[in-house]
This record gives structure tokens, sequence and C-alpha cells, in this order.
């Protein structure tokens, strides 16, 4: 029992030491402004892929019931202002095309970080090219990659949501089942969703070759992490004056205080997926496309 206790203590103090050296509070920053822009733009991606099959309306009421629910009715109406406008109706062909540009732009660029700050972590970088144009549209389909991915994995939690409530509702007719039982059920889909969401992100952003095994342990860690911190951070608004502190710019600071909070968090957590994997003694390779960095402390001669 002591030597699990220490196992994971020392996994524990590398990912905190890993975390603080990859600068993901500065990081964390960073995420929050960039979501901040490309936080509409992600929602209607994910919402396209939704309606695949479901109507869009419903998909986009679920998606921000369930923003409200964790940021509240302030903060995420300024997201639903922010959808609104991202949606305004377009005149023309050219209009049109140049819109679905921007909002691309929009929803892979804070993808784009995300990637720099978890490879700032894992000590990689991309391999440098000449062809900076081509590097940049490559790191750009990868992050549409991510964003068509994370909006099958919310298609894949709305459905398992409808699934469990009818399990529920169906069997409650014919067998009574406690309120608990319905809450831990609930709460498991919950967090195997979100832990599908930060798997897909710490395998696929990070220029270092991982499978689901190394980065799931980790994913379910972060996820557990995620919703405890969630319900601390709504806490924490609730019972500060935040919003009314800052005026007018209340509830977007609000907004922008919870992104820059989970964004320390899945930093965390990126940290934690390399600490377990180096406490297991897996060898921790770049891709094709990456080389690895090192950070290195030079005392310089006083002038």
């Amino acid at each position: 029992m002591k030597a699990i206790a220490l196992y994971w203590f020392g996994i524990f103090k590398n990912t905190v030491r890993l975390w603080l050296e990859g600068n993901a509070v500065s990081y964390a920053g960073s995420l929050a402004f960039f979501t901040l822009f490309s936080l509409a733009p992600v929602i209607i991606l994910a919402v396209k892929v939704i309606s695949l099959v479901m109507t869009s309306d419903a998909a986009m009421t679920e998606i921000l019931g369930q923003l409200e629910a964790t940021i509240g009715p302030e903060a995420a109406n300024e997201v639903r202002n922010a959808i609104a406008n991202t949606q305004a109706p377009s005149q023309g062909l050219l209009a049109g095309m140049l819109s679905l540009l921007v909002m691309i732009i929009g929803a892979t660029t804070v993808f784009a970080q995300m990637q720099r700050s978890m490879n700032a972590i894992w000590e990689v970088m991309p391999r440098p090219s000449r062809n900076t144009i081509a590097a940049l549209i490559k790191s750009r389909l990868l992050s549409l990659t991510v964003v068509i991915s994370l909006g099958f994995v919310l298609l894949v939690s709305l459905l398992l949501n409808v699934v469990v409530q009818a399990i529920i509702v169906y069997a409650e007719s014919w067998l009574p089942i406690h309120g608990a039982v319905v809450v831990v059920v609930e709460m498991s889909v919950s967090l195997l969703v979100i832990g599908l969401l930060f798997g897909t992100m710490f395998r696929v952003l990070p220029d270092v070759v991982l499978n689901w095994k190394a980065v799931m342990p980790a994913a379910l860690v972060t996820a557990i992490l995620f919703s405890v911190g969630r319900a601390l951070i709504g806490l924490y608004l609730a019972h500060t004056a935040t919003a009314s502190t800052y005026g007018a710019a209340g509830s977007l600071v609000v907004l922008l205080m919870w992104v820059y909070y989970s964004s320390m968090i899945l930093l965390f957590g990126a940290a934690f997926t390399r600490a377990h994997c180096e406490a297991r003694g897996l060898k921790i390779l770049a891709r094709s496309t990456a080389i690895r960095v090192k950070r290195q402390q030079i005392d310089l001669p006083a002038q």
C-alpha cells in the first residue's frame, strides 16, 4: 500500500514540475484569449457535425444548456450572442465562402495554440520547414480534424444521455430506482465523455507518438479534476462580485476566467500524461514531423 502511495505521489510531484517548467500558467492565459474568439466557431462546427442525426436547433440548445449550467446564464448569453453574430446571413457566394473560411480559421486557432502549449510540456516542436505556408496549412488541417473529432464525441455524448434517460425511464416503470443510482449513472457517463474529449486532445495535438492506452488513464484523471474544478470555479464565481465589479464587461470577464482556469486544468492533464508515461517506463518518441527540444539554463558572464 505504501509503495502504491509513493508511486502516485511521485507521478503527482513530477506532474507539478512539468506543469510549472512548461509555463502552463502563461500558456493558459493565451489559450483563454484565443478561446474567447474561437468558442463561437467551434460550437457552430460541432453543431454541424451533431446535426447529422438531430436538428441543429436541438443540438445548439443542448450545448448552450450545458454551457449555461457550467458558466452561468450571463456568460452563456455572451456566447449565444457571439454565435448569432457569426451566423448572420451573408450576401452572395463569395461572402459566404469568406465567412466559412473565417469561421474555420477562428475554430482552429485555439487548437493550434493548444498544440503549442502541449508541445512545451512534452518538450517537442514541429520540425523547421522551409515551406512555412505548407506547414501552416497542415497545422490548421490537424486542428480542424480535432474540431470535427470533438464534434463526434459530443454527438456520442448527447446520444448516450438520451439512451441513459430512456433506460432509466423504462426501468422505473417496473423497478424502483433510488435517486442516488440515477445520479451515479449520469456522472459516470459524463466523466466518460469528458475523458474521451481530453483523450482525443492528449493523443492528437502534441507532436509525440501516443496510443489510447497511454493517454486514457490521464484523460480520466483530468476529467475528474475538470469536473471538480468546474464546480469549484462555478462556486467561486457565484459567491464573488466578479460580474458586477467589471460592469458591462462582467459576463465577458466571467467567461474569460472560467476558460483560463479550465485551460490550466487541461495543461495539468497533459503534464500528468507525460509523468504517467515516464513512471511506466514508456519511451517518448517525437513524430516524424517534429523534433525534441531541451530546456537548459546557461549562466552568461557579466558584462
